[in-house]
């Protein structure tokens, strides 16, 4: 009897410990329930809706830009709101213009070793993200071999990976999987700048899409892509979501729900 108490109670400390540990919060994924996870990117430039998106009460990760005049203040600003980090890795882009990468980022003519120490550097701007998503990048995106030296990193830093799906033709999830990263995508974009109707509309077509296959994500925008209409647009929409049965979710915990036990994050 003494060692049944003795082995229920080690394995509730066991179990309380990894709870706690994790890096994200679990939540188990309940039959017939939706989850829409939100990230908003552009966070480091301390652009327009930057404070309007912080005021949120609702959960939502924010992307930020790792090389930017804002990264480390918005890093703070971010956690003291109470909000989940991910790096908006720079990638080059099929069509952009390079400059638009910034003067650091992911680029076609870089050495495997110039990658890692690009990536690595990120990671340290943005020390508490849970994972990193792409900023442009459609060059970057199709490209394997680059995205290998990526994903490698990722893998050791225990990162999940969002691809928001900048080109159609897009290795991410090939290059996640071969790597044991986890991996999530976007499911659409919601910005209009301007046009707050428009996004409410397309923030409702997400959750719909979440009601549909269990869960989705959407990627506004801070800063002129998205700024205060989108913001004001997730304030608006956020109840009728809620009502749907749609329950907003951070990045990590999505990836517990989709990734479950098999999540790399869970286990570091």
């Amino acid at each position: 009897m003494r060692k049944q108490v003795f082995a229920y109670l080690l394995t509730a400390v066991v179990s309380c410990s990894l709870i706690g540990g994790a890096f994200a919060s679990t939540k188990p994924k309940e039959e017939n329930k939706a989850y829409l996870a939100l990230i908003i990117d552009d966070f480091g430039y301390d652009g327009e809706g930057t404070e309007e998106m912080l005021e949120l009460d609702i959960p939502f990760t924010a992307a930020i830009m790792p090389f930017s005049e804002c990264t480390a203040e918005d890093v703070i600003k971010v956690s003291e709101a109470g909000k989940e980090a991910i790096i908006h890795l720079p990638m080059e882009s099929k069509t952009g213009k390079r400059s638009w990468v910034g003067d650091k980022g992911i680029f076609t003519d870089m050495t495997d070793e110039e990658i890692k120490s690009v990536v690595n550097e990120a990671f340290d701007a943005v020390d508490t993200a849970v994972g990193f998503n792409n900023h442009m990048g459609s060059a970057i995106m199709e490209d394997e071999k680059k995205l290998d030296t990526i994903m490698e990193q990722a893998h050791e830093r225990g990162m999940i990976f969002v691809d928001s799906l900048t080109t159609a033709n897009s290795v991410g999830k090939t290059a996640a999987e071969k790597f044991h990263v986890d991996y999530l995508e976007r499911s659409m974009f919601i910005d209009s700048p301007g046009n707050t109707d428009i996004v409410v509309s397309r923030l409702k077509k997400a959750a719909e899409k979440a009601k549909e296959q269990g869960y989705a994500v959407a990627i506004g925008h801070v800063g002129p892509a998205g700024g205060k209409t989108t913001a004001e647009a997730v304030k608006r929409a956020a109840a009728e979501i809620e009502k749907m049965g749609v329950e907003f979710v951070t990045v990590s915990e999505l990836n517990e729900i989709v990734n479950g036990a098999e999540s790399t994050v869970s286990k570091q």
